[in-house]
């Protein structure tokens, strides 16, 4: 059997070593020493953590719709 393929192998948490900005929020600020999600896209793509959960809930929302409409 070939081994499962990683397809969020992308997706991680970062320290910032510099003050960023959210980009799914951009008047948020992640300030330097904070943990953030990140992720590349084709660039790095960094994401405060006020923001994240509701990304990462997008993400698994449409996760889920691909997977039940394969079983269909």
């Amino acid at each position: 059997m070939p081994a499962v393929r990683n397809i969020v192998k992308d997706f991680r948490v970062e320290e910032a070593k510099a003050e960023r900005k959210c980009h799914a929020n951009s008047s948020h600020k992640i300030l330097a020493g904070e943990k953030h999600f990140a992720y590349d896209d084709p660039g790095r793509i960094n994401i405060c953590k006020e923001c994240a959960d509701g990304v990462l809930k997008v993400a698994a929302d449409h996760l889920e719709k691909v997977r039940v409409e394969l079983s269909k």
